[in-house]
């Protein structure tokens, strides 16, 4: 969050900065759009025993899609950059994981542990170039919260983490008449930071009420995001 702040300030400086614009120069664009993405990631499940040893090691690679809709506010500065911010009030939801083990006791008895995760308040500030024709490109600092959702037989919870990455468009804008009003196209690919989350046991805590720690490494995070968005422009 700290950084997502540093962005914006940054923004906020520049569009008072030593350029002297003249306040004709300046203008802003709200929108709301349609977003279709497919998201990928690589994990691992490192899972102890109750007596701390290595249990499994489970390694995955998968895909997912999803949708969304989201909200930007864009200050234009001049005819051919932009600065914005863009935020997602719903959830990013992953599918369902489940994997059964066999507990380390007399009785035999297996527990089944089913793991998924939301990606809430995805936030991302951006730098827009707009180019003649309607083509702009666009560059951006991408920011969320990973909430972990899980069901475990030893009631055991894991922590939920934020990440930060990058994001880099390219998109078309084609104004509706003249009263400000434009709808866009626009694709974008995204890249996060890995993650580490795990159910809070420590590697040498285990114990048959906890029944030895579980840990996930998340990395390779990435998606290609389709979007549709209508616009309005104040002050043109």
């Amino acid at each position: 969050m700290k950084k997502l702040l540093a962005v914006i300030s940054a923004i906020f400086v520049f569009s008072h900065s030593a350029f002297a614009l003249e306040r004709s120069d300046l203008s802003v664009t709200a929108g709301i759009s349609a977003n279709s993405a497919v998201y990928g990631a690589s994990g691992k499940e490192t899972n102890r025993a109750e007596d701390n040893t290595v249990k499994t090691i489970k390694n995955e690679s998968g895909v997912f899609t999803d949708s969304h809709m989201s909200g930007f506010l864009e200050l234009n500065v001049g005819e051919f950059v932009s600065l914005g911010f863009e935020h997602t009030p719903d959830s990013i939801t992953t599918p369902e994981n489940q994997r059964t083990t066999n507990r380390n006791n007399t009785a035999g008895t297996s527990s089944t542990t089913r793991v998924s995760a939301d990606f809430n308040d995805l936030n991302i500030a951006y730098l827009k170039l707009n180019i003649p024709g309607g083509v702009y490109l666009k560059a951006g600092y991408v920011e969320t919260d990973v909430d972990v959702k899980e069901t475990m037989a030893s009631g055991s919870t894991y922590n939920n983490v934020s990440t930060e990455g990058t994001l880099v468009g390219v998109g078309f804008s084609k104004a509706l008449g003249e009263r400000g009003i434009a709808i866009r196209l626009e694709g974008s690919y995204m890249d996060l930071d890995d993650v580490t989350s795990s159910n809070g046991v420590s590697a040498t805590g285990g114990s048959s009420a906890n029944g030895g720690r579980n840990q996930i490494d998340i990395s390779n995070m990435e998606g290609l995001n389709g979007k549709i968005a209508l616009t309005y422009t104040f002050g043109q």
